[in-house]
């Protein structure tokens, strides 16, 4: 390997690569003309490559393993406008090898300031029973240890180190400003933002890649999360049946629809509104990421958005601070 790194974001055309790159998904396809080859994705820190295996498909399937880095040979190729990898080998690495900071990127904002956010949103959370409940929810060292750096998604956004802690805090701060505008119960808005997506810190693990474990495949985040915080509502004895009610609702309603995996729709002003915003900080998110991945500057649009299922308008309003 090279002292300098070959970064996926400056990898050119009609250049030939001797790098290590995480294995993000391999698939087994079939050639027109007969025959299987291995479609993978690639990535590091900056983002993500299509790569494809022509030769010796079998021996480098078992090389190229979903969550595994690898050390790729191969030609850096331009396809259909977008940029691809013929890998010609591929060896793994060893894990006491692989520094995982160069294949995850992390949160631009350090958790240590995120969490003291979180922390401050269940301060002014003034329904008492509901404070002690998220207080002895965070307080779980377990809890803590997760959330300051499980991502938020495996790919769609906040897929990155510490990218649920960001997703959290961005929810609860805009669905507590707007809890207020609309005279909902705030307390249970902010209980609620801050608990609905709790269960990714079990749904997801991240090393070089972010892969689902065994209970995320089987379980699923919302089931996950609705369970731990029903045995902590239990603990606490005297916990209101009705804020009980209405806050496992919102867990369980928040992904809004059953096509999405929602086991309730929102039937409560409160659900709604959390289901609404943590619909709109995703997607927000998906697009600014978008906007802002690198790419040419003289491009208008960006490449096809998976989580928005378009592609996304680059450039930026004129601004008079620009002159």
């Amino acid at each position: 390997m090279s002292g300098s790194r070959t970064w996926i974001k400056d990898l050119q055309p009609g250049t030939d690569i001797e790098e290590s790159y995480a294995v993000r998904s391999a698939d087994v396809r079939q050639r027109r003309g007969g025959g299987p080859y291995l479609a993978i994705c690639l990535g590091d820190r900056t983002g993500d490559v299509t790569a494809l295996v022509w030769e010796k498909v079998e021996r480098l399937r078992e090389v190229l393993e979903p969550g595994t880095v690898v050390a790729v040979k191969g030609q850096v190729q331009r396809y259909n406008q977008r940029i691809q990898v013929v890998v010609r080998r591929a060896e793994a690495l060893p894990d006491e090898q692989v520094d995982q900071d160069l294949f995850v990127r992390s949160s631009a904002v350090e958790p240590a300031l995120l969490w003291k956010q979180l922390l401050a949103l269940i301060e002014e959370v003034g329904e008492s029973n509901l404070r002690q409940l998220l207080f002895r929810v965070f307080s779980d060292p377990e809890v803590e240890r997760l959330f300051k750096v499980a991502p938020a998604a495996r790919s769609m956004h906040h897929a990155f180190r510490s990218g649920l802690l960001e997703h959290t805090v961005s929810v609860t701060t805009a669905a507590l400003s707007l809890a207020r505008h609309y005279r909902l119960d705030g307390d249970m808005v902010v209980a609620g933002a801050l608990l609905h997506d709790l269960g990714k810190i079990w749904e997801l693990e991240i090393g070089a890649s972010i892969e689902y474990t065994d209970d995320g495949r089987l379980l699923g985040h919302l089931p996950m999360e609705t369970l731990f915080v029903e045995r902590k509502i239990i603990e606490l004895e005297r916990f209101p049946p009705e804020l009980r009610r209405q806050l496992l609702h919102i867990l369980l309603a928040h992904h809004g629809e059953y096509e999405f995996g929602s086991p309730r729709r929102p039937k409560t002003p409160e659900a709604l509104l959390v289901h609404m915003v943590d619909n709109l900080d995703s997607k927000m998110a998906g697009m600014l990421e978008a906007i802002a991945a690198e790419g040419s500057d003289d491009a208008a649009w960006t490449p096809f958005s998976r989580i928005l299922e378009r592609n996304i308008y680059r450039r930026r309003p004129p601004n008079d601070n620009d002159s």
